[in-house]
């Protein structure tokens, strides 16, 4: 007999209840509150929940393991703009959950995690996977990585606590919420009460500082605006664009906010840190204004903090609704700490025209830097091993324009970022603020999920992170997720070996073991081609749309792409 069984027979609980419980409860107001999809793995503690959604409207995605649970959920997330849910149960059920919970915290994704635990009469007399206050103490450990973490006390309170749950998620900077809920206090009987809808605080803004902000880019001569990943959360594409063009202002993006800004634009210098192509760094040697919107302005995204992102003796805008991220890796000698939408309308708003002088000599800096751009790497080789940044285009080319991509981490983000052309926001994922791996796997099922079959979704990963979590393929598998996963197979921990010559002068421990990535796959239930020829990235791509695809691409192990991170480690 299960556990969940187990459980159910101890506390007595028949197959069907006609009385409204807290779990009840729980799922009505999630899906009041938008949430219609939950992802997880059934247990003991958290049954309660897994049985009230039984014959709800709520969509339950079972899969293989929490951490890729609440991985598909981030991806679900993104793609619609409401929070997903996952459903653990206690002990390692949650604590699985803590690598991809705090990717979601970093990523400003939102989610609401839902994690069962002992009943309370037996807390704190050493009852197994205990988390309590006295047991693991999973909120503790929750609440540096969440923006909301509680426990349900009271059964009364569910509603309440799920909706103040589910408004902490949603407000920016958005974030997991996450709730711990005792067996018991979730098959308590509880009275019927409305939802409450809690009102968002809004942040007062400071229209000196929009000012002053509007002013140094109007009369610099040369501004740049930077974007990052606040500004992509914040859907600021648009409002970017116009202040752009009516300024002849270029923008820079970090990788999180790749394709935020059309790539093709003629004021686009495409990004900086991680991907970056030269332009950018070039062009902020003599920027004398610069405007950072919602970037995290890390060591990743800043190429390991580097000093162009200060202007000499010139002025530096930041403004972010993340009050924590300003001033702390530059000095800005302007920052603003409020909703990110109504700063820029009301910046752009108090723009005045440049000169038709000063537009002049903008656009002679931009085409300057941009002539500085590394060279095609020429005729891409037709049969493998392939140089991974010249097959990112050969892969693209495959694929539908409106594809969207993600990206896992190694050294296929690095010529992921750099090599793919996009033009329309909410084409890239890649979730860099943790850097786990895997994260970009379980995020391009989960966007899958969420399009189905409307949109082309490809996950470009490593050989390591589809060992990790590839298990994974087996959920695509039973729920028929088209996603296709393409997998840049250099048979080694390729990041970190070429990370450890650079810094160390040697490596160890960085080979992979021989795994049949097509068998592999197939035997998960997925359909697996081994790319051998640039000709079968076109039979690969016929076959997209028909469930799960995994695409075994040989790499090249010896070609180095230059990663920020190596002169961050080595000093």
């Amino acid at each position: 007999m299960g556990s969940l069984a187990i459980a159910m027979e101890s506390i007595g609980a028949p197959a069907i209840r006609e009385e409204r419980r807290s779990a009840d409860a729980i799922v009505e107001t999630m899906l009041s509150l938008g949430v219609d999809r939950v992802f997880g793995i059934p247990g003991g503690a958290i049954s309660g929940v897994f049985d009230a959604m039984i014959h709800s409207r709520i969509d339950v995605v079972i899969c293989q393991h929490e951490q890729m649970a609440a991985y598909m959920a981030y991806g679900y997330a993104r793609a619609t703009g409401r929070p997903a849910a996952v459903a653990v149960t206690a002990g390692p059920g949650v604590l699985n959950t803590l690598t991809s919970v705090a990717a979601a915290y970093k990523d400003e994704v939102p989610m609401l995690v839902l994690a069962g635990d002992v009943r309370t009469p037996v807390a704190g007399m050493g009852a197994l996977q205990d988390g309590g206050v006295d047991g693991l103490d999973i909120i503790t450990m929750m609440k540096s990585i969440t923006k909301f973490a509680d426990t349900l006390k009271q059964p009364e309170r569910a509603v309440a606590l799920v909706s103040d749950a589910v408004t902490a998620a949603m407000a920016h900077p958005r974030g997991p919420a996450f709730l711990r809920m005792p067996l018991d206090t979730t098959l308590a009987v509880v009275p019927s009460e409305p939802v409450r809808q809690a009102a968002l605080v809004e942040t007062e803004l400071d229209y000196v500082a929009c000012d002053e902000i509007a002013t140094a880019l109007a009369l610099a001569e040369r501004p740049a605006i930077f974007l990052g990943i606040g500004a992509r959360t914040a859907e600021l594409g648009p409002g970017v664009l116009q202040l752009a063009e009516r300024l002849r202002c270029p923008v820079i993006c970090d990788v999180e906010a790749k394709g935020m800004f059309p790539e093709g634009h003629s004021l686009s210098l495409g990004l900086f840190g991680v991907g970056g192509n030269g332009a950018s760094a070039a062009y902020l040697r003599t920027c004398d204004a610069l405007l950072t919107i919602g970037a995290r302005l890390d060591d990743t995204t800043t190429n390991g903090f580097s000093a162009l992102l200060q202007p000499k003796d010139g002025f530096l805008g930041q403004i972010d609704h993340d009050a924590r991220r300003l001033g702390r890796a530059y000095n800005p000698t302007v920052s603003i700490a409020s909703d990110l939408l109504a700063a820029l309308t009301v910046i752009e708003s108090r723009v005045v025209f440049p000169t038709s002088i000063t537009v002049m000599n903008r656009e002679a800096a931009i085409l300057k830097a941009r002539s500085v751009t590394a060279p095609p790497l020429g005729v891409v080789p037709s049969l493998a091993p392939f140089d991974p940044r010249s097959i990112v285009s050969v892969l693209q080319d495959a694929m539908p324009a409106d594809t969207i991509w993600t990206s896992d981490i190694g050294n296929h983000l690095l010529a992921a970022s750099r090599y793919l052309q996009l033009d329309a926001p909410r084409r890239f994922h890649a979730s860099v603020g943790l850097g786990g791996m895997g994260s970009g796997i379980g995020v391009a099922m989960g966007l899958a999920m969420a399009h189905d079959r409307d949109q082309t979704v490809v996950g470009i990963c490593g050989d390591g992170s589809l060992r990790m979590v590839g298990s994974e393929i087996a959920t695509c598998a039973k729920y028929n997720i088209p996603v296709v996963l393409a997998v840049f197979n250099d048979a080694r921990f390729g990041m970190v070996a070429h990370g450890m010559d650079k810094v160390y002068g040697r490596v160890a421990w960085c080979d992979s073991p021989d795994v049949d990535v097509v068998k592999f796959a197939e035997s998960l239930g997925a359909r697996a081609v081994r790319i051998e020829t640039v000709e079968d990235f076109v039979f690969a791509a016929s076959l997209v749309g028909k469930g799960p695809l995994v695409l075994d691409i040989p790499i090249d192990p010896d070609v180095r792409i230059s990663n920020p991170r190596n002169e961050t480690l080595a000093h």
